[in-house]
């Protein structure tokens, strides 16, 4: 599975997953998390991106295990 975490600007970071357990956590547990894109192959969704605060990074970096990528 494909995870990512990038910071868009000085407030807000973004999130890429592949992994369904992943997105399944974040709507069920996560209401702060925003969708920005859906990624569909043939119709079926196969990834989310999200939007976070900053402050929620740390929480993210666990959800995903990975550290925030640099630009």
């Amino acid at each position: 599975m494909n995870n990512a975490i990038w910071k868009l600007n000085d407030y807000e970071h973004a999130i890429y997953t592949e992994d369904r357990e992943v997105m399944r956590k974040i709507r069920r547990s996560y209401p702060d998390y925003i969708q920005m894109a859906t990624y569909e192959k043939d119709g079926v969704p196969y990834a989310r991106q999200y939007r976070i605060d900053s402050k929620r990074k740390r929480s993210a970096r666990h959800l995903l295990k990975v550290n925030v990528q640099k630009t």
